[in-house]
């Protein structure tokens, strides 16, 4: 983990709450200092057009005992070329590490169902399931003898290009947010989630596994805990989350398993309107690299073939809008770009990523 990035976020996180809530507590003597007539001590306003964290951002709230909350996402993710740590490289670079064959872009389509529960106020039960599907296209070095290959992969002539593809369902991730402070306007809560292996890891083209970053999901058991923290003032709301990624085995079916990781975000959002709000945000996240080997044919001939390849650093900055519908209903769309990246080895660079989605509490 490298300590530039995790010292900016962190205090981005910090300054966040107090920046904002600076003008909205009330003094002694019980007066306003807004123009609202709202006090500091009043409960966290949940119906709030921003009371809800960025689309992007899951298991931000909880519900009153009895609600329920159904939700879908369609989150698409960019990846265009190699880095190599913080730099990036050119397809010349890619080759002159040793490699036959680059990857030129990845994009991965996910579509995401989530149910919401509450059987008491302070307990919220969780499931997500999602659909993948993603594409990556590779270029062969123009100047090699023979096309890029490995164990069991096929050749492909000097300087063509190619696709791979994959789809399928993803892991399902099952659990719970537990409420454990609302007062003063603001509410804490310890998200834990468990990741059931019902993804596909064995996805194959021409007798050989795809490289590790096209499988649909983690294929092993993993545990998700976390925390999140909420608050409100009269003219904003603000919150931050602290989730991780603990894998509970040591492979999947196929061989291997993805590195474990932590995410850090941090979001404020200004109502517009009534119904409208705008939202900006700070995502921090880390990965391992991924530990074990395919235990089948599989090509070694680019970047995305290698397990030193993935995981590493990556800063995100995001904009976001959250739309409030009659009768339960939220629309929100969410964009997130990055600031800064460290890829362990000749990681794959992102790009972009957005995530729009629907939600219906009842």
């Amino acid at each position: 983990m490298k300590s530039h990035f995790f010292k900016s976020f962190l205090t981005a996180v910090c300054a966040v709450p107090f920046a904002l809530s600076a003008g909205d507590y009330y003094s002694d003597s019980g007066k306003e200092t807004s123009a609202k007539n709202y006090s500091f001590a009043e409960d966290y306003d949940s119906h709030r057009v921003d009371a809800h964290a960025p689309i992007g951002v899951m298991g931000d709230h909880t519900h009153e005992a009895g609600e329920w909350m159904v939700s879908y996402r369609y989150m698409n993710m960019n990846m265009d070329g190699h880095r190599n740590g913080t730099q990036s490289l050119t397809n010349h670079q890619v080759f002159h590490f040793g490699y036959s064959t680059a990857a030129q872009e990845m994009e991965m389509d996910m579509q995401m169902v989530g149910l919401m529960y509450a059987p008491s106020d302070w307990l919220t039960l969780t499931a997500m399931f999602n659909y993948v599907r993603m594409d990556m296209e590779m270029m062969s070095n123009p100047h090699a003898a023979h096309g890029g290959h490995g164990h069991g992969g096929h050749a492909a002539a000097p300087g063509s290009t190619f696709s791979h593809s994959s789809e399928g369902l993803g892991d399902i991730t099952v659990g719970g947010l537990v409420k454990i402070y609302d007062r003063n306007r603001q509410r804490v809560h310890l998200n834990f989630g468990f990741v059931l292996p019902t993804a596909e890891v064995d996805h194959m083209e021409h007798g050989s596994f795809l490289p590790y970053g096209m499988q649909s999901g983690e294929g092993t058991f993993a545990f998700k805990p976390g925390i999140t923290y909420l608050g409100q003032s009269d003219r904003f709301s603000w919150g931050a989350q602290a989730t991780g990624l603990i894998h509970l085995e040591e492979e999947n079916e196929s061989g291997f398993r993805y590195g474990d990781g932590i995410n850090l975000t941090s979001w404020v959002a200004y109502p517009l309107s009534d119904s409208l709000s705008i939202s900006g945000r700070l995502n921090y996240s880390y990965q391992d690299q991924i530990e074990g080997h395919y235990n089948g044919p599989h090509g070694h001939s680019a970047p995305p073939h290698l397990q030193q390849n993935y995981g590493g650093d990556a800063l995100e900055a995001g904009i976001g809008l959250n739309l409030l519908l009659g009768g339960g209903h939220r629309l929100a769309v969410e964009a997130l770009f990055p600031v800064e990246q460290d890829a362990h080895g000749v990681g794959m660079e992102r790009d972009y990523s957005i995530v729009a989605g629907w939600q219906k509490a009842f």
